[in-house]
């Protein structure tokens, strides 16, 4: 199979052009190759608003010659670039690849982000810049075929979607306008950010910020380049606003967009910007207080009107002096906005990750850094900040709340987290290791249908234990906080709960099928007394009834000869508040009794017996004192009051072990 390399130079519409390329040559059979050696075609997508691109283009020429391999340049290129390159390499426009080039679906270099571009080429003719040449008139895509990729990506998991343009401001097809399409994009549903790039201010009218001002999807961030603060030299750039309505722009955003970043684009040592012109600048850029900028020296481009018109009289050590003022003045603004982020919990979409720290994006497009023991990579995060520099935030990750609600069985758990999910738009993760059973459903006191997660997992006979449980979990109670809805975690079975509230870890020991085996054959009173042998604190708060669990139990510390409830904590995931149903004696035996006798009343005689019939004797309450009855051993009187029986004495056990968590409140 032939293999293709791309190489790319220049903006985010750049890498998107690449990202349609590439997906083209894979439908043409073609796989990519990271070594641009093995490529049968290399592609190179060039860039010409600076003549530090073109010159690593033209620097890579004699490397591309050894190539046995076909060479492609495509791109933002110049007439005299395109006619030099062309005498060894093919030159192809957009369109040579595919006449509709935005119809062709990306290879998204990134599963997070991604870059759509809502229109192509420009129409200002700025003096200095090239892309009128280059990419020619503006063309805004079909808002059909936008929403179309946007509503694709979401559906795949992407959280930011950058729109891209020369001047997205001027988009515009058939009436539909660049505030219409933010408004179509917000009405999307899902969990992403919009940002783009970039706008002009001559465009950015007041009905693109009041659009800006009431979207939920977009990110508070804004790039408005400037390029000079000073009005003489924004005329000769053919840049139709002036200074003081450049700021009056930036007032009136930050008026109605609240907490929104800005930043902006500079261009120093225009030709003949005096010292004087320059000051202006230098005084505007203190007063607006931008939070990034990207401060570049003039650079000569060939067929502006800049190069054609105006001699470039600013020497090179001028314009590195200009650069560095703006540059502390940008620390200082940049660090000021900052330290206003200290000891706030902020959202942060998480886009890297090296090995010790994940790294992300704000919503104002700042970086931030911290730890975390899970990979939340692709997620958003809260994270408090902590520490702030000019360029970089840091923080520590802020522990989603968890509702966790305890108890004995029969105390009233699930009535009331019913309530309360209702009341607080939560969703209810059972922590209960006998609802897991399938068919169990009347002897388990099963909630209704759909209202709980973490039911129903498993047939009776197959094997289950609380690694399985915990790893379940953790991803609903995950999904639930993505989708913005508050998790309760709700039950009896204690070491289900400590297993997610203190991220237990638990040793990975492998079935021994032989001990299995032996200990199969044994009662549960045998099997008790065999674990209590060698784990007596443990043989304090297991269920002695039991059966799966004590074979576990007692497989687990004969292999590692310590206690199978030996605690070994991970870094807490959430920052849990846990109540526990507090019921007297006389209350909590009360209940037991009355539900034992709704449950007989409601069919339980017939689930146990199919039960019985299907699987053999289950030694789980509720089940197991049936096996006699059947026999015709026993009465029905008998049954019943062997099942409240064991219900008291498991419920005295649980309550065992929530007391010894501090941390429970008692309601």
């Amino acid at each position: 199979m032939k293999q293709y390399h791309i190489i790319t130079f220049g903006c985010q519409m750049n890498k998107s052009d690449s990202e349609r390329i590439a997906s083209l040559f894979e439908q043409n059979n073609y796989i990519e190759t990271q070594n641009i050696k093995e490529a049968d075609t290399v592609i190179l997508n060039m860039c010409s608003v600076r003549q530090s691109a073109v010159d690593r283009v033209y620097g890579l020429i004699p490397q591309l010659q050894k190539l046995k391999a076909e060479i492609i340049i495509t791109g933002c290129i110049l007439d005299k670039d395109k006619k030099r390159l062309g005498e060894n390499f093919t030159i192809l426009n957009k369109k040579d690849f595919k006449k509709d080039f935005f119809s062709i679906s990306p290879k998204y270099s990134s599963n997070i982000q991604a870059f759509v571009p809502i229109s192509d080429g420009c129409n200002n003719f700025c003096t200095y810049c090239v892309v009128p040449f280059t990419r020619g008139k503006l063309v805004s895509r079909n808002y059909n075929q936008i929403i179309k990729e946007v509503k694709s990506l979401v559906k795949k998991g992407y959280k930011e979607i950058w729109l891209l343009g020369q001047n997205v401001n001027q988009y515009n097809y058939n009436g539909i306008d660049f505030a219409d399409l933010i408004k179509k994009i917000d009405e999307i549903d899902g969990e992403f950010w919009i940002r783009f790039t970039s706008p002009n201010p001559k465009d950015f009218s007041d009905k693109i910020i009041n659009a800006l001002s009431k979207s939920s999807k977009f990110a508070p961030y804004l790039n408005l380049p400037l390029q000079s603060g000073d009005d003489d030299i924004l005329k000769a750039m053919n840049r139709p606003y002036t200074a003081e309505k450049y700021y009056q722009l930036v007032t009136k955003i930050r008026k109605k967009i609240k907490d929104i970043s800005i930043s902006t684009d500079i261009i120093v040592g225009f030709p003949q910007e005096t010292e004087k012109q320059f000051k202006n600048t230098e005084k505007l850029f203190r007063k607006v207080g931008f939070g990034m900028a990207y401060i570049s020296q003039y650079s000569p481009r060939p067929q502006t009107l800049a190069f054609n018109k105006l001699k470039d009289d600013v020497t090179k050590k001028e314009k590195s002096s200009r650069e560095r003022i703006l540059t502390d003045i940008l620390r200082k603004s940049a660090l000021k906005e900052n330290k206003k982020l200290l000891q706030k919990e902020i959202d942060v979409l998480v886009l890297d990750y090296d090995g010790e720290y994940f790294t992300g994006r704000t919503g104002q497009n700042k970086a931030v850094r911290f730890k975390s023991s899970r990979d939340v990579l692709g997620t958003f995060q809260k994270v408090k900040i902590n520490k702030v520099s000019a360029w970089n935030l840091e923080g520590e990750i802020v522990k989603p709340k968890l509702i966790v609600i305890v108890g004995p069985t029969a105390s009233g758990k699930t009535d009331l987290a019913m309530e309360l999910a209702e009341k607080f738009n939560g969703e209810i993760v059972s922590a209960d290791s006998q609802m897991i059973y399938k068919e169990m459903d009347i002897g388990t006191a099963k909630p209704p249908k759909n209202t709980h997660h973490m039911v129903d997992l498993i047939k009776p006979n197959e094997d289950y234990n609380v690694a399985l449980y915990k790893e379940k979990a953790i991803e609903i109670i995950d999904d639930i906080i993505s989708r913005g809805k508050q998790p309760f975690l709700v039950g009896g079975t204690g070491l289900y709960i400590k297993a997610i509230t203190d991220n237990l870890t638990f040793p990975q020991i492998e079935s021994n099928k032989k001990l299995r085996d032996e200990l199969e054959r044994k009662t549960v009173e045998e099997l008790f007394l065999d674990y209590q042998k060698i784990d007596k604190e443990g043989s304090k708060i297991i269920d002695r009834k039991n059966k799966r669990r004590l074979i576990r139990a007692i497989e687990v510390t004969k292999a590692l000869n310590e206690s199978f409830f030996k605690e070994r904590k991970g870094e807490q995931l959430y920052d849990c508040v846990i109540l526990g149903i507090k019921t007297n004696k006389e209350e909590l035996e009360r209940n037991i009794r009355e539900r034992v006798d709704y449950m007989i009343e409601n069919g339980l005689e017939k689930e146990a017996r199919r039960i019985y019939k299907k699987y053999g004797v289950l030694k789980t309450i509720g089940y197991q004192e049936w096996q006699d009855y059947f026999e015709k051993k026993i009465t029905l009187e008998e049954v019943k009051s062997r099942i409240i029986t064991n219900t008291i004495k498991y419920a005295k056990r649980q309550i065992t072990w929530f007391k010894k968590d501090k941390r429970i409140k008692w309601i």
